[in-house]
């Protein structure tokens, strides 16, 4: 393992640092505790990842490392979905997932210019820079590209981090990949300037325990940039089902309303509203900003005039009821 990133990792439930053994594990100072290293990944999850068990995940990223050696990318990913993803989908489920794949490697650097430019480009990446949550490492190679000195993505899949190491090998990109729980980084408090988490608050375990060990791991000054799509939004569907209003139900309601609708179960999935996320936030990063959809001074419609005309009331009204919330924290 390269010592950038093994000076950076901890045991993430003693704080303590850690050894490599013979290229195949991970030990920390008191003996422990002890992690794999799978593919050349470390492996600090504490729990197992969404939609598929750690076998199945297991044999699955066997035969992604077997199969990267003969195919490029683009091959790889379709032949993931058709042939090695562990359960049955209809062929326009499978199709579909395949398109948005590819589809990433332009949206997610977009995505990136899109959240700074929401942010006026208060922080940009730097030094040490972690992308939380990183899924198939579209962003990393953006994020080095924007002024980040060392890239690590960390995110709970490892089959997703399999196939970032084939993307970013093909793109002869450096980044550093780590499998991990958000709720608990394998990462030295104080070690990261940087931090990059898109469409994660939603989807972890623990919302408070997330942001407040991304200001753990930061250093005084650092930043973290995110977005939390909105509980209330009455402008856009529910972004993973598509189903508009759905987090007007009581949270009860909504694993069964979801199941009635043919959508399969509403799990790995917890929206929040502006109060919500202002507690959380205010818990854990007194020194925050949140950005939303704000009113169009060239706007030619009339209900667009009418917003940009009563802004000063219109706007925080509105971000009640937005599609997200943009958040750069300063640590």
């Amino acid at each position: 393992m390269h010592q950038k990133l093994l000076s950076l990792l901890r045991c993430p439930q003693t704080g303590e640092t850690l050894t490599e053994v013979d290229g195949r594990s991970l030990v920390n100072q008191s003996g422990t505790h002890r992690y794999p290293v799978l593919h050349g990944i470390p492996d600090f999850r504490h729990f197992d990842p969404p939609y598929m068990t750690r076998q199945e995940e297991s044999d699955a990223a066997d035969r992604i490392a077997e199969a990267s050696r003969d195919m490029d990318y683009d091959a790889l990913i379709e032949f993931f979905e058709r042939k090695i993803f562990p359960h049955p989908r209809p062929a326009a489920k499978i199709d579909a997932s395949i398109e948005h794949r590819r589809s990433l490697a332009i949206r997610s650097p977009s995505r990136l210019e899109s959240l700074l430019d929401i942010t006026a480009r208060q922080a940009l990446p730097k030094g040490v820079t972690l992308d939380l949550g990183c899924g198939s490492g579209e962003a990393c190679a953006a994020l080095k590209q924007r002024g980040a000195a060392m890239t690590v993505g960390l995110d709970i899949s490892l089959v997703e981090l399999m196939l970032a190491k084939k993307l970013l090998a093909e793109k002869g990109e450096e980044a550093y990949l780590v499998a991990g729980c958000a709720e608990a980084l394998p990462f030295a408090s104080e070690s990261l300037d940087f931090i990059y988490s898109p469409d994660v608050i939603e989807h972890v375990s623990d919302q408070s325990a997330y942001l407040s060990e991304a200001q753990r791991a930061l250093k005084p000054g650092g930043n973290l940039l995110l977005n939390s799509p909105n509980r209330f939004s009455i402008v856009s569907p529910e972004p993973h089902i598509g189903v508009w209003f759905f987090g007007f139900l009581p949270r009860a309601a909504m694993d069964p309303v979801c199941k009635l609708l043919g959508k399969g179960g509403y799990i790995g999935k917890r929206l929040i509203s502006l109060n919500e996320l202002r507690a959380i936030l205010d818990r854990t990063f007194p020194k925050h900003r949140i950005e939303y959809r704000r009113s169009n001074p060239q706007s030619h419609s009339l209900p667009g005039k009418v917003f940009f005309a009563t802004r000063a009331v219109a706007e925080p009204a509105f971000s009640y009821v937005c599609d997200q919330h943009i958040i750069i924290t300063t640590k």
